[in-house]
């Protein structure tokens, strides 16, 4: 598996951490899948269009 590492505003960190109970590496990997399925889909979408 490979590791990235992202950058946050020092709030937003202040917000997340006031969560503890919420695996932000679990949202942030599903949020990444979702946006890349979208994309995937409406690359699909165009190329349909183009025929």
């Amino acid at each position: 598996m490979k590791r990235f590492t992202v950058s946050l505003p020092e709030d937003l960190k202040q917000e997340m951490d006031s969560l503890p109970d919420i695996n932000w590496v679990q949202v942030a990997k599903e949020s990444i899948q979702k946006k890349v399925q979208m994309l995937d889909e409406f690359e699909r979408f165009e190329r349909s269009c183009d025929k």
